[in-house]
Protein backbone atom coordinates (compact mmCIF):
# COMPACT_ATOMS: atom_id res chain seq x y z
CA UNK A 1 0.00 0.00 0.00
CA UNK A 2 1.20 3.36 -0.56
CA UNK A 3 2.05 5.66 2.45
CA UNK A 4 -0.01 8.17 3.71
CA UNK A 5 0.14 12.24 3.74
CA UNK A 6 1.61 13.56 6.63
CA UNK A 7 -0.54 16.42 7.94
CA UNK A 8 -3.85 15.14 5.81
CA UNK A 9 -6.62 13.77 8.25
CA UNK A 10 -8.92 10.73 7.33
CA UNK A 11 -12.27 11.50 6.22
CA UNK A 12 -15.24 9.61 7.09
CA UNK A 13 -18.44 8.29 5.12
CA UNK A 14 -17.31 9.56 1.84
CA UNK A 15 -18.77 9.12 -1.28
CA UNK A 16 -17.46 9.69 -4.91
CA UNK A 17 -19.86 9.69 -7.62
CA UNK A 18 -19.84 9.30 -11.21
CA UNK A 19 -22.28 10.55 -13.76
CA UNK A 20 -23.74 10.67 -17.20
CA UNK A 21 -23.28 14.09 -18.12
CA UNK A 22 -24.97 14.22 -21.05
CA UNK A 23 -28.30 13.11 -19.33
CA UNK A 24 -27.49 14.73 -16.08
CA UNK A 25 -27.86 11.11 -14.33
CA UNK A 26 -25.53 9.54 -11.41
CA UNK A 27 -24.37 6.05 -13.08
CA UNK A 28 -22.33 4.53 -9.93
CA UNK A 29 -21.07 5.61 -6.48
CA UNK A 30 -18.49 4.56 -4.66
CA UNK A 31 -18.84 5.30 -0.57
CA UNK A 32 -16.51 4.05 2.35
CA UNK A 33 -16.29 4.43 5.93
CA UNK A 34 -13.03 6.00 5.96
CA UNK A 35 -10.45 7.78 3.27
CA UNK A 36 -6.87 8.87 3.75
CA UNK A 37 -4.72 10.54 1.13
CA UNK A 38 -1.97 8.23 0.34
CA UNK A 39 1.16 9.88 -0.94
CA UNK A 40 0.64 8.87 -4.76
CA UNK A 41 -2.12 10.27 -5.18
CA UNK A 42 -5.04 8.05 -4.28
CA UNK A 43 -7.36 7.54 -1.69
CA UNK A 44 -7.13 4.45 0.58
CA UNK A 45 -10.84 4.16 1.03
CA UNK A 46 -11.58 1.53 4.13
CA UNK A 47 -15.03 -0.30 4.18
CA UNK A 48 -15.63 0.41 0.28
CA UNK A 49 -19.25 0.01 -1.40
CA UNK A 50 -19.76 1.06 -5.20
CA UNK A 51 -23.17 1.06 -6.17
CA UNK A 52 -24.11 1.21 -10.01
CA UNK A 53 -27.43 2.38 -11.28
CA UNK A 54 -29.83 2.32 -13.58
CA UNK A 55 -32.96 4.08 -14.97
CA UNK A 56 -36.52 3.40 -15.11
CA UNK A 57 -37.65 6.56 -16.91
CA UNK A 58 -36.89 9.08 -14.22
CA UNK A 59 -36.85 6.71 -10.94
CA UNK A 60 -32.95 5.25 -10.16
CA UNK A 61 -32.54 1.48 -9.13
CA UNK A 62 -29.54 0.32 -7.73
CA UNK A 63 -28.25 -2.74 -9.96
CA UNK A 64 -25.25 -4.09 -8.53
CA UNK A 65 -23.13 -3.85 -5.40
CA UNK A 66 -19.76 -4.29 -5.21
CA UNK A 67 -18.24 -4.38 -1.10
CA UNK A 68 -14.62 -4.55 -0.17
CA UNK A 69 -12.50 -3.99 3.13
CA UNK A 70 -10.46 -1.34 1.63
CA UNK A 71 -9.54 -0.48 -2.11
CA UNK A 72 -7.19 2.79 -3.40
CA UNK A 73 -9.16 5.25 -5.55
CA UNK A 74 -6.96 7.18 -8.15
CA UNK A 75 -9.72 10.59 -8.96
CA UNK A 76 -7.59 11.51 -12.03
CA UNK A 77 -8.50 8.05 -13.95
CA UNK A 78 -11.71 7.41 -11.99
CA UNK A 79 -10.43 3.29 -11.03
CA UNK A 80 -10.76 1.29 -7.58
CA UNK A 81 -8.49 -1.27 -6.94
CA UNK A 82 -7.35 -2.95 -4.48
CA UNK A 83 -6.00 -7.22 -4.12
CA UNK A 84 -7.51 -8.11 -1.19
CA UNK A 85 -11.35 -9.95 -1.20
CA UNK A 86 -14.16 -8.69 -2.62
CA UNK A 87 -18.04 -9.17 -3.44
CA UNK A 88 -20.66 -7.73 -6.14
CA UNK A 89 -24.04 -8.36 -6.38
CA UNK A 90 -27.26 -7.49 -7.90
CA UNK A 91 -29.26 -5.64 -5.61
CA UNK A 92 -32.30 -8.54 -6.27
CA UNK A 93 -29.99 -11.19 -5.08
CA UNK A 94 -30.22 -13.02 -8.02
CA UNK A 95 -26.15 -13.74 -8.73
CA UNK A 96 -23.22 -13.06 -6.71
CA UNK A 97 -19.25 -12.57 -7.48
CA UNK A 98 -16.81 -13.07 -5.01
CA UNK A 99 -12.79 -12.83 -5.62
CA UNK A 100 -9.02 -11.71 -4.26
CA UNK A 101 -8.07 -8.61 -6.46
CA UNK A 102 -10.11 -6.29 -8.42
CA UNK A 103 -10.10 -2.99 -10.42
CA UNK A 104 -13.38 -1.18 -10.93
CA UNK A 105 -13.29 1.74 -13.21
CA UNK A 106 -16.17 4.06 -13.43
CA UNK A 107 -16.41 4.81 -16.70
CA UNK A 108 -16.70 3.21 -18.76
CA UNK A 109 -18.14 0.97 -16.46
CA UNK A 110 -15.93 -1.83 -16.13
CA UNK A 111 -15.12 -4.96 -13.29
CA UNK A 112 -12.09 -6.93 -13.48
CA UNK A 113 -11.98 -9.50 -10.81
CA UNK A 114 -8.43 -11.09 -11.27
CA UNK A 115 -7.86 -13.99 -7.97
CA UNK A 116 -10.32 -17.15 -7.03
CA UNK A 117 -13.50 -15.71 -8.66
CA UNK A 118 -16.36 -17.80 -7.15
CA UNK A 119 -19.93 -17.26 -9.21
CA UNK A 120 -23.32 -17.84 -7.60
CA UNK A 121 -26.24 -17.23 -10.20
CA UNK A 122 -29.76 -17.62 -9.87
CA UNK A 123 -30.74 -15.48 -13.04
CA UNK A 124 -27.19 -14.15 -14.49
CA UNK A 125 -25.93 -10.52 -13.88
CA UNK A 126 -28.82 -7.98 -16.21
CA UNK A 127 -31.44 -7.05 -14.53
CA UNK A 128 -34.64 -8.63 -16.74
CA UNK A 129 -36.64 -5.76 -17.67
Amino acid sequence: MAQVIPGQGVQKRIKFPEYDRTKGRITSLLTGDQAIPQKNGTVLVKGARLETYKYDGVQRKVDLIMEAPACLFEFRTRVASSSGPMRVYRADGGAVLEGRGFSWQQNPSLLVISNNVRTMTKQGFSLNE
